[in-house]
């Protein structure tokens, strides 16, 4: 698994459009902005596990407890702390637009 973190540092920096408004308090908004990408995150996520799980039981290659006595490697470790890194910064999207949006003013 390989994230270009560049390539998402660059999709926060680069929006500029205003943010649709649906409650009085900007802040809310804010708020709802980050939970609702974080709920498409979990969404893909989850049916992107299922299905992997699934086809991998179906042909008998993996059984439940192996998967829960699973221990990565150093490199897997790595692997996955890069996507946190670049998983937080989706997240923290819509808070970092708002920060660069105010530093230009």
């Amino acid at each position: 698994m390989s994230i270009d973190l560049e390539a998402v540092k660059q999709s926060v920096a680069g929006a500029s459009e205003k943010r649709p408004a649906y409650f009085d308090d900007e802040n809310v908004d804010r708020v709802l902005g980050v939970v609702m990408s974080l709920a498409g995150e979990v969404a893909v996520t989850a049916e992107r596990l299922d299905t992997l799980e699934r086809v991998l039981a179906d042909k008998g290659l993996v059984l439940a407890d192996e998967l829960a006595g699973y221990e990565p490697s150093n490199e897997v470790v790595g692997e996955r702390l890069r996507w946190h890194q670049a998983f937080v910064e989706r997240l923290l999207r819509v808070l970092a637009q708002e920060f660069e949006s105010a530093k230009r003013r």
